[in-house]
């Protein structure tokens, strides 16, 4: 019975690995590499499109990738003890996933010249622009 449980929960896994989920002979987008991938990736994040299996394991990597930055970003200074006034980003409380998403989506947009450029760069330009750090905060 054990065995049983075992070899189901393999299957399971390997039909729902990225692999399986939209696989094609195409390069298939990877979020870190650019804006260009980040906006192919992440273009059905704020639609009301449900159900497609594809765009759901394309929304789950995109929401996490941006939480995964955004944290990432926030233990940095807190780490570091960067001064309130040396900080690049100052994100107000409340501030959603799907928010910085918009946020980077219309940097992109904005700046089609500047797409090719690495995800985490962009991330950081477009929420230095959004959410500055006023002096004397």
């Amino acid at each position: 019975m054990r065995l049983l449980s075992v070899i189901t929960l393999i299957v399971v896994c390997f039909a729902c690995s990225s692999s399986s989920v939209g696989s094609s002979t195409a390069e298939q987008p990877e979020i870190s590499r650019s804006g260009k991938d980040f906006l192919e990736l992440c273009s059905g994040v704020d639609t009301d499109q449900k159900g497609d299996p594809v765009r759901i394991h394309n929304d789950a990597i995109c929401l996490g990738w941006v939480e995964g930055f955004r944290d990432g970003f926030t233990v940095h200074d807190e780490l570091l003890g960067v001064p309130q006034k040396d900080k690049m980003v100052c994100m107000p409380r409340g501030v959603t996933t799907v928010q910085i998403i918009r946020v980077m989506k219309k940097y992109i947009t904005d700046n089609p010249d500047k797409a090719r450029r690495a995800t985490r760069l962009i991330a950081s330009v477009a929420l230095a622009r959004a959410f500055p750090c006023k002096a004397g905060k």
